[in-house]
């Protein structure tokens, strides 16, 4: 499991640099698969576990590595680089960054990386003798990124777990981060769980200078999107298809045998067209997850892609009955909470199957909704509208959208005016949704009306549409990196698709253009409608969940009103008691998305929270 930890201090300060010296020491000697890669005055990086693709074992094998800068220049480059253009060379394993590349990193701030690299990294650079660190996070967020004060000095970190065994974090509970996070869970902000601790955010730089810190938006990407929009289809099409195939292949060089997601959807079924043709010729295996029920079961999709692509398909099924989650209370320490059911039910298959098939990479097609534009048709209008104005294209844009939305074109076309007249917005939280089922009015309202909880891409932009605000808050939320229950069969998943080449080219193509010809994700199913069987080009429906998560709800009926009844959440006042109560009784109905609420998030919350405040000094926020 691939982690890095930084120590930042003001080199002239004699009691912080000897402060330095005795952490460097406890953290070599706590663990020795800890390695320095960076030690000059005012700034010492380790990693641990960087395996890479020489690595001995199969646990130690990691997609990520420490490349250090060179020349004058100082730091490491965390995690993963590739160069734009598609050159997959391999270099050799956590080899120096030359040192006119590590030049032009320094002296550009870090905006050499973002113009001619992308990867998933986190980069640590100072040049020459100068005392300001900066610390930079690719656009993807891939790889984590937290920071924390610790006495003298800043620490940078990926996992805070050794910083806890260490005694470098002392943590309390932040509920007002908690309380937003509940009804908005897919917002990211620079806050996190714990007072203490703070995430730099995709694509933002922080630059440490004596004992202050500051922070700078260095991608901006609603900038890029106005300044470059790709209104015409044919060329939308084109350069999705090019930054699409590029990242997936760039990827797949690194690995000789690969486990996928094949869900059957669009998005996976395209990332696997792309494996058929990466240059290295990877081996390929679909990993299939079912339900044999109804709408649940996905099967007869993930068959028929598995046999166009002429790759091996090992489908899983999944049985809601069967989930213990008494076992999520072995989750690992981290910053923020997640949705840990979903490593506790698929990390043990998708472990047992990259073992079978010896795969060193678990590839996936998560992120692509987003990215394509699969929902929110309807602010396609509006988007038009402020572009263009009233002009006649509006019309087939409306009808477009009520294709989608199977709604009447003049109802498209009166919502997208009256939205248009209105103004400018900067509230896309209401767009994610109605009241969560067990949140007090009260709570939710708070949140909604908070403008902190807007993603740092769309709190820094100007001119947005609605529909470009929709798209950057989709893809503002990084993926999970660390599994949920470590050891040493961590999986270290790949979700392709949420690359930069990709983001930068999706977020340039205008929601009215992603759904021409009124089919969601047009663009995409267009871009690769020579590779995939049509009924998958054509496919719009997605499988459902519902009875699976009634089954789990079932089965863990008596946990659950342990954990949630009295739980920490309701003890807040952030849960509604009496509703919780009402939906694990027997009396309740069969099915609803309310299982999912409590499922995923507030279930999720409780057991995070209850971890973590027998680690904290207060639980005060």
């Amino acid at each position: 499991m691939y982690r890095y930890l930084v120590l930042v201090w003001d080199a002239r300060d004699e009691g912080a640099s000897s402060q330095a010296r005795v952490l460097c020491s406890r953290v070599l000697a706590e663990d020795p698969a800890w390695s320095r890669v960076v030690d000059e005055p005012g700034l010492i990086a380790f990693h641990a576990d960087a395996g890479g693709l020489e690595a001995a074992s199969r646990a130690q094998l990691t997609s990520c590595e420490s490349r250090p800068l060179s020349g004058r220049c100082r730091g490491v480059v965390f995690g993963r680089l590739f160069k734009r253009g598609g050159d997959f060379q391999l270099h050799p394993l956590n080899s120096p960054i030359d040192a006119h590349e590590s030049e032009n990193i320094c002296n550009s701030g870090g905006q050499h990386l973002l113009d001619r690299c992308w990867g998933r990294y986190v980069a640590v650079f100072r040049e020459g003798t100068h005392q300001k660190v900066s610390v930079l996070r690719d656009p993807s967020g891939g790889l984590p990124c937290y920071m924390v004060r610790y006495q003298h000095l800043s620490l940078v970190f990926s996992d805070i777990e050794p910083c806890l065994a260490l005694g470098l974090a002392q943590v309390s509970i932040n509920w007002k981060f908690i309380a937003s996070m509940l009804p908005y869970s897919s917002m990211q902000t620079r806050d996190t769980g714990f007072n203490e601790v703070h995430e730099l955010q995709p694509g933002e730089r922080a630059s440490f200078s004596g004992g202050s810190v500051e922070f700078a938006l260095v991608w901006r990407p609603a900038e890029l999107a106005a300044r470059a929009p790709i209104v015409d289809s044919a060329q939308a099409t084109a350069i999705v298809r090019e930054s699409v195939k590029e990242t997936v292949h760039a990827w797949a060089s690194l690995h000789h045998s690969i486990t996928h997601n094949l869900s059957g959807g669009l998005d996976s079924s395209i990332v696997l067209g792309c494996l058929r043709s990466a240059p290295n010729e990877p081996r390929v295996t679909g990993i299939h997850y079912f339900v044999p029920a109804g709408n649940e079961d996905e099967r007869e999709y993930a068959r028929l892609v598995a046999r166009h692509m002429d790759v091996e398909l090992v489908e899983c099924e999944l049985d809601g009955a069967t989930a213990q989650l008494e076992k999520l209370v072995n989750i690992r320490v981290a910053p923020k909470p997640w949705f840990y059911i979903y490593d506790l039910i698929h990390s043990p298959l998708e472990v047992r199957v990259m073992s079978e098939q010896g795969a060193t990479g678990a590839f996936s097609g998560a992120g692509g909704d987003g990215l394509f534009m699969q929902a929110r048709a309807d602010l396609a209008v509006v988007d038009y509208l402020r572009h263009f104005g009233f002009r006649a294209g509006v019309v087939g844009v409306a009808l477009d959208a009520a294709r989608i939305t199977r709604s009447s074109v003049w109802s498209m076309l009166h919502q997208g005016v009256l939205r248009h007249w209105r103004g400018p917005s900067r509230s896309v939280l209401p767009e994610f949704g109605g009241r969560r089922a067990v949140i007090p009015r009260a709570i939710y309202e708070r949140a909604r009306n908070d403008p902190s909880l807007l993603p740092i891409w769309i709190r820094e932009a100007e001119c947005l549409t609605p529909g470009l605000m929709w798209h950057l808050a989709c893809l503002s939320t990084p993926p999970q990196f660390y599994e949920s229950f470590g050891g040493p069969t961590t999986i270290e998943r790949t979700p392709v698709l949420m690359s930069q080449p990709v983001m930068e080219a999706c977020l340039r193509i205008p929601s009215y253009v992603w759904i021409t010809g009124g089919r969601d994700r047009a663009i995409a199913r267009k871009a690769f409608m020579d590779v995939l069987p049509q009924a998958v080009v054509r496919r719009t429906q997605k499988g459902l969940a519902d009875r699976f998560n009634r089954k789990i709800f079932d089965r863990n009926a008596t946990f659950l009103r342990e954990m949630l009844l009295d739980g920490l959440l309701v003890r807040e006042g952030l849960l509604d008691r009496a509703k919780i109560e009402e939906l694990t009784s027997k009396d309740s109905s069969s099915e609803g998305f309310e299982y999912n609420e409590v499922l995923r998030h507030h279930l999720c919350t409780e057991i995070w929270a209850r971890r973590c405040s027998r680690l904290t000094t207060s639980s005060a926020g």
